[in-house]
């Protein structure tokens, strides 16, 4: 390894897009939500209201997920905490 900071950076922009893939996945879940609510409405119309109501939490929490895959990705990339750590080793 000839140069541990240009190391640090590259395994922090491979683990960014795989945090980044995280918002596929999310797509593909809430995909799936909506497309299961609506099965469950059509086979019980009278549940509308309660089957909407659970739908629309999970989209959210499945929404928070594909959020945090983008704050990671963003803090990898443009604050990355490791090079700092290993600044402060080399010049102190």
């Amino acid at each position: 390894m000839q140069d541990p900071l240009a190391f640090i950076i590259a395994i922090a922009q491979i683990s960014a897009a795989i945090a980044v893939l995280n918002g596929l996945l999310v797509t593909l879940g809430q995909g799936n939500v909506a497309a299961k609510a609506i099965e469950s409405i059509a086979r019980q119309p009278e549940a509308e209201n309660s089957i909407r109501t659970t739908m629309f939490l999970g989209l959210a929490m499945v929404e928070t997920s594909g959020i945090y895959g983008l704050l990671i990705s963003i803090i990898l990339l443009f604050a990355n905490p490791l090079v700092n750590i290993y600044l402060q080793h080399i010049g102190g």
